[in-house]
């Protein structure tokens, strides 16, 4: 039992000692020319970010401004690279309800986004690791387009990207 114990032990010691990265060293001694050595020292970061969108936004008949933020944080780009943050439409910025729609429109610092699609939001350079946008959803929420009883709904898609 010992035998077979011994050699277990010396075969994972032996395979520890294979699988081990080899670390090539430089020996510099008596006899080296110029007595010194160069060697490099690296560390690799990836490219990464975290893009924070509203969940969903929600008109009522009392509340037809809606604040919600878009958040870039921890952004890491390669030097040179830009993270654009985009929005589109899917009706044009209108919640439908068959035939039916209520125009809404979306601002950002007082600016409303014009309709059409993929408007930037966001832009945040490499290097500045962070960026934010308030967005104010408003609609007059004008019921002569909404002539029937129902959800009326948009959606909305974000796209991030990095150029």
């Amino acid at each position: 039992m010992k035998k077979i114990l011994s050699a277990i032990i010396a075969t994972v010691m032996t395979l520890a000692v294979i699988s081990a990265p080899a670390s090539a060293e430089i020996e510099i001694t008596e006899k080296s020319a110029g007595k010194s050595s160069v060697i490099n020292v690296d560390y690799e970061l990836d490219e990464s970010y975290t893009v924070t969108i509203p969940a969903s936004v929600t008109f009522t008949d009392t509340e037809t401004t809606v604040e919600r933020g878009v958040l870039a944080k921890d952004v890491v780009l390669n030097e040179g690279s830009t993270l654009y943050v985009d929005v589109s439409s899917m009706n044009n910025f209108q919640m439908r309800n068959g035939s039916g729609f209520i125009d809404y429109y979306i601002q950002i610092n007082y600016a409303t986004i014009p309709k059409g699609n993929e408007y930037i939001l966001l832009i945040i350079n490499a290097g500045e690791g962070s960026g934010w946008a308030i967005l104010e959803f408003k609609s007059d929420l004008s019921k002569e387009h909404a002539q029937y009883a129902g959800t009326y709904t948009d959606t909305l898609t974000f796209t991030v990207s990095i150029k």
